[in-house]
């Protein structure tokens, strides 16, 4: 979980570095257009579950817009927190959006993820120019490898959820086409 302090410093980093892209994009869109693309929100929250080794309280939903109708709307954003260690965890968005019937329809899936460190700067020594320079200090020789490390986790969990998503995708159109 997040630090609760009243003050930090929060160091992110994307999981998938950008590629001539504005900071803040989307890193992975997923395009889905077949049958029953309403069961791609429930599939998409068991996978992040079943990959990330996550509980129901890592997940957190954000938006949820289901609307009835002639053609079911939906609109979904919730995010993964992760925690790996005391200071950083996986903060993962996805965001599922669609519409469609049991015989069509059309989905999409946006995957934005970042690794999160937050260091407390709660105490008076916590802020001192000293503190900060052993911070730095040990962030620098020690804990930038163990971040490295997190990153290339992250990105084969990424990988292996995205083609668990790719396969579902066929699966579905096979099952239901």
């Amino acid at each position: 979980m997040p630090i609760l302090a009243r003050m930090k410093m929060l160091v992110e980093e994307e999981i998938f570095p950008p590629k001539g892209t504005a900071k803040g994009s989307p890193r992975s869109i997923h395009s889905y257009v077949g049958p029953n693309p309403m069961k791609l929100y429930p599939k998409t929250r068991e996978l992040v579950k079943s990959i990330f080794n996550a509980t129901e309280s890592d997940l957190h939903e954000e938006i949820f817009d289901w609307g009835k109708g002639e053609k079911e709307k939906f609109n979904v954003r919730f995010f993964l927190h992760r925690n790996l260690d005391k200071f950083t965890y996986f903060f993962i968005r996805i965001d599922v959006k669609g519409e469609g019937t049991e015989k069509a329809g059309k989905a999409s899936i946006t995957i934005r993820p970042l690794l999160r460190t937050e260091y407390p700067q709660d105490t008076l020594w916590q802020r001192t120019i000293f503190y900060e320079m052993i911070r730095v200090f040990w962030h620098r020789m020690f804990y930038h490898n163990r971040r490295r490390e997190y990153i290339l986790e992250g990105r084969n969990l990424l990988s292996m959820m995205q083609q668990q998503l790719i396969d579902y995708f066929k699966d579905m159109r096979e099952q239901y086409g």
